[in-house]
């Protein structure tokens, strides 16, 4: 077990609270925690609370947004090693990405350079891609650029959801987590390399802005219906006249047989 390490843990999800507890089950308490600003401390309807889990085992939760001056001074004077940025939904700032000696890491729910940025589970659905991944790389000040230091690829079957994604997404994610801290904690040379970026691809927004486009073919359709099924958020809709309709699967309406 290793508690010398100065480390700052930024984010949430249940990835983020994942990888919190593989660092303290290494016996790495972070300095501080920063988790996101909508985390109410309580189970969340698809992920765990990272501030719940922080506040059983004491750590030093500070809840304010990290472009804030004071959020920089304050993990300028912990001198993280450090700063493990996962699950987050705030973007890192140059200042506090030029603090830590070992860099800003993150694990980002694709292959990169490919599908950067929001939603890329929802686009390589949609795209009909057969396969995607998790990169686990270094925060620089680009929008997912950083270089990657392990990456894992899994495959999608024809009928995942953007759902059955994200939550494989957050095991194999999780898994290259555990790579990297036995590693790290170790003291084992991190090799990384460089995004290639004429293969980069970046993602805004959802799929055609969530909404469908009757145009499409059928499998078309299909695949987007798939991209925006992702429980408990609503589900995919569309209008007929002026009444809006939504798309679920049939067992919501098993209650009524």
């Amino acid at each position: 077990m290793n508690n010398t390490k100065k480390v700052v843990f930024i984010g949430g999800k249940q990835i983020g609270v994942n990888c919190l507890r593989v660092i303290l089950n290494n016996g790495i308490r972070p300095d501080l925690l920063i988790p996101n600003m909508d985390d109410e401390s309580v189970s969340e309807s698809w992920h765990e609370s990272i501030n719940f889990v922080a506040k059983e085992a004491g750590l030093n939760i500070y809840k304010n947004k990290l472009k804030d001056s004071e959020t920089v001074t304050m993990i300028r004077n912990i001198r993280p090693e450090i700063i493990f940025c996962i699950g987050s939904n705030q973007i890192v700032p140059e200042e506090i990405i030029n603090i830590p000696k070992e860099g800003v890491i993150n694990i980002h729910p694709a292959l990169l350079p490919k599908y950067r940025g929001r939603f890329s589970t929802a686009h390589v659905l949609f795209n009909g891609e057969k396969k995607t991944g998790v990169t686990l790389h270094y925060i620089d000040k680009g929008m997912d650029t950083g270089p990657i230091l392990f990456q894992k690829e899994y495959q999608i079957s024809d009928t995942d959801t953007a759902k059955d994604v994200y939550d494989n997404f957050t095991k194999v994610g999780t898994n290259l987590f555990v790579k990297f801290v036995n590693k790290w904690v170790k003291g084992d040379k991190l090799l990384s390399y460089k995004q290639n970026e004429k293969e980069a691809s970046v993602c805004k927004g959802l799929p055609n802005d969530g909404k469908i486009d009757w145009k499409w073919s059928g499998e078309q359709i299909n695949r987007f219906i798939r991209s925006m099924t992702f429980e408990p958020f609503p589900p995919t809709s569309f209008k007929i006249g002026d009444k809006n309709m939504v798309i679920v699967e049939e067992k919501y309406f098993n209650k009524f047989k």
